[in-house]
């Protein structure tokens, strides 16, 4: 096979691109790491596109959240005289008492509190029993 002038200089080509393509590819890599960033960044995307995804967020609950539960329909009461004559009446029970949000802070905040006052006696105790000279 002939080298000519031709094939030479395209070999210098390709050469030279390849010596470009080498200098250019960590900037290249740079840049793509930072648009994977950028994409899987949510606050990126909520700078960009507010609306859009406070709509589907809000569907998303949506759907995820377990709609009311149905009363079960109250239990019927037969009651039989002594002629014999039925007579049907509905029992009624009292519903329990829902626990508005108020009820719901006051509650998580008494656990907290009384956990709380548990580890602090248990700590109190257990540094008492292991003073020593105490026996």
């Amino acid at each position: 096979m002939a080298t000519t002038l031709a094939t030479e200089k395209q070999a210098d080509a390709i050469k030279q691109r390849m010596a470009e393509i080498r200098t250019e590819l960590p900037y290249d890599v740079d840049d793509a790491r930072m648009r994977v960033r950028e994409l899987t960044d949510w606050k990126y995307h909520m700078a960009r596109h507010p609306l859009p995804l406070l709509a589907v967020a809000a569907g998303a609950g949506y759907l995820l959240v377990p709609s009311k539960p149905k009363q079960p329909p109250e239990p019927i009461i037969i009651h039989q005289d002594s002629r014999g004559d039925a007579t049907q009446s509905r029992q009624t029970t009292p519903l329990p008492a829902k626990r508005g949000l108020v009820g719901g802070i006051v509650g998580a905040v008494t656990s907290l509190a009384v956990k709380q006052l548990t580890t602090v006696a248990t700590n109190q105790i257990s540094r008492l029993l292991s003073k020593p000279g105490t026996s």
